[in-house]
């Protein structure tokens, strides 16, 4: 075929085929070791440096989910559902991490296959972010209780608080939180009502252990075993110090287990209870039924008395019980 194009042809035409065989060869060389680069549609779930978010598919069916019912983003939860017909209870865990009590609380929900929430403060997950992706792994839900537990800050320095904590959570997990406690359970602070602002469900309790005046493992037990109901939140504290709570925790476990009780993270609670309100035809009753009220200021120096209703206006109640043991310290509520 060359002869057809006489001397000249064939020089030029060889050219030609050197010159594709240049220019094939040095776009191999060039995108040797360099990445695929891919659109955002084609990464698969669960790559590396994928991050599932709290309750997606890819986050694995096992896990329990995160997510918390919009009905309950921007409020503030003070008080269980009555009349709840679940045997659930959340146990949450205040002030951790801490390397002597955490890992203790640990192993103790691992060996009733319970599931608890973990209100962590910054300043100690930065000293042992280890233990919080521990509480991560083992499939426990996590909340934010401020990077410095300022129990009373400048409107200024709740949102950097917030955003301190928050930022370290998610840089730690790999997930963000819409759980906040605020400290010393002040509702009325400028911590909580940042988060409210953010969208935030703002969890205080309805059972304590009264540990945060460090008291025996034997009245910590009585505290939590005093009539617990369905749906309750137990306030209890894995932090430096509180190492009769850790003792009192398998104990406390064991007692409710037999009672029939499962143990749940706060996420997991209120998804039930949003459940349960849906479809008991809860919502409808209160809406049919709901009056223009006051809003209420009362304050109390302990913490099993509850104050005014939530503002997501569950129907609710206390879980104040005089015969409880009032030996300890306790927060105040505003």
């Amino acid at each position: 075929m060359l002869r057809r194009y006489g001397q000249s042809g064939r020089v030029v035409l060889l050219t030609v085929v050197a010159l594709a065989v240049l220019v094939c060869a040095a776009v191999c060389f060039l995108g040797r070791g360099r990445p695929v680069v891919r659109a955002a549609s084609d990464v698969p779930s669960g790559s590396e440096g994928d991050v599932p978010e709290a309750g997606s598919a890819s986050s694995g069916s096992s896990q329990p989910t995160l997510d918390v019912p919009s009905r309950y983003h921007g409020v503030l939860i003070r008080r269980r559902v009555r009349r709840f017909p679940q045997k659930l209870l959340a146990l949450t865990f205040d002030d951790g991490p801490d390397p002597k009590v955490t890992p203790r609380v640990l192993d103790a929900l691992e060996r009733f296959g319970a599931r608890a929430t973990f209100f962590v403060i910054g300043k100690h997950v930065r000293r042992h972010p280890q233990l919080l992706k521990e509480i991560a792994a083992r499939g426990h839900a996590v909340g934010s209780h401020g990077y410095a537990h300022v129990m009373h800050p400048t409107e200024e320095r709740a949102d950097s608080d917030l955003e301190a904590n928050a930022s370290l959570i998610r840089e730690i997990t790999g997930r963000g939180t819409l759980l906040y406690r605020p400290p010393g359970g002040f509702a009325n602070s400028a911590g909580a009502r940042a988060a409210v602002r953010r969208g935030m469900a703002v969890l205080l309790w309805t059972i304590s252990s009264a540990d945060a005046g460090h008291i025996k493992a034997e009245t910590i037990i009585r505290n939590v075993l005093h009539t617990p109901q369905p749906g309750d939140i137990v306030l209890m504290h894995d932090g430096p110090g509180h190492g009769e709570t850790a003792a009192a925790l398998p104990a406390i476990l064991s007692a409710l287990e037999k009672e029939g009780y499962r143990f749940v993270t706060v996420p997991e609670l209120l998804c039930a209870w949003d459940e349960w309100r849906r479809s008991s035809g809860l919502d409808e009753r209160l809406e049919a039924q709901a009056r223009p009220a006051k809003a209420s200021n009362h304050s109390s120096a302990n913490h099993h008395t509850m104050t005014s209703a939530p503002a997501s206006g569950a129907d609710s109640n206390s879980t104040t019980h005089s015969s409880r043991d009032r030996d300890a310290t306790r927060h105040r509520w505003n």
